[in-house]
């Protein structure tokens, strides 16, 4: 999917729906099967759509991503997977590393674990 979003055009709307695309009101950007962004392009050229921007998914993940290097401890980390229906959620947890390995084992079938609080900064 692509993120579609210009100056409102009433024409230009219409045409998005009729590839399929639907509007997303919390981002306010159509939302469009990337293999229709030629189409996209050319509709928008011929109804001189003002402000057009089209960013693709990979793009707008990747500028998301917080720089590199590992992350502070404590940080909860979110990141929208690849087909957006999901949130894949980082967390830092602490645990007995002996319980954990038994529950790896077959040995137990809970580990109790403690969400790590974020630094403070000194």
């Amino acid at each position: 999917m692509v993120k579609v979003s210009c100056k409102y055009n009433p024409k230009f709307a219409e045409f998005l729906k009729g590839l399929g695309g639907k509007w997303n009101p919390e981002s306010k950007t159509w939302d469009v099967p990337e293999s229709r962004l030629k189409e996209v392009e050319a509709k928008a050229k011929e109804l001189n759509v003002q402000g057009l921007r089209v960013v693709a998914e990979a793009e707008k993940a990747r500028r998301a991503e917080p720089a590199k290097g590992p992350p502070a401890e404590g940080t909860i980390r979110m990141k929208l997977s690849k087909d957006g229906r999901f949130v894949l959620i980082s967390v830092d947890l602490l645990a007995f590393a002996e319980d954990v390995r038994q529950m790896l084992d077959g040995k137990r079938r809970s580990v109790r674990f403690r969400v790590l609080p974020p630094r403070r900064p000194t």
